[in-house]
């Protein structure tokens, strides 16, 4: 059980670096809980708000959503299969990208795909 909503709790989604950076966009979280009941097993996010010296850090966009509190990576069993389910629910809005580890979302306002 999370603090921030059924799931997920705002330890979990905090900057990594320990800045104590801990927002997350409503949006975003909604998204993330769909994620949950979809795979039907908890999931701890591999990375949800960051500081700036710390998406500089770790490879991050200038323009990174995880920046404005409104990204989130979730590690799941079988990425594709999630990524394909978000882009089946959300065909025309958001921001999903394919990892071989997780699944990236966030809640930018134009749809934007990618794979890497």
């Amino acid at each position: 059980m999370g603090d921030l909503s059924k799931h997920f709790s705002r330890e979990e989604v905090e900057c990594k670096c320990g800045c104590g950076f801990d927002s997350i966009d409503v949006e975003t979280l909604k998204i993330m809980e769909e994620v949950r009941e979809y795979v039907k097993h908890p999931i701890t996010p591999s990375s949800g708000a960051r500081c700036s010296e710390h998406n500089k850090k770790v490879g991050g966009l200038i323009n990174s959503q995880h920046l404005k509190t409104r990204a989130c990576d979730l590690p799941v069993d079988v990425p594709s299969k999630v990524y394909e389910w978000l882009n089946n629910k959300y065909p025309n809005k958001y921001g999903f990208g394919l990892y071989k580890a997780f699944v990236h979302i966030d809640t930018r306002a134009e749809k934007a795909r990618w794979t890497n």
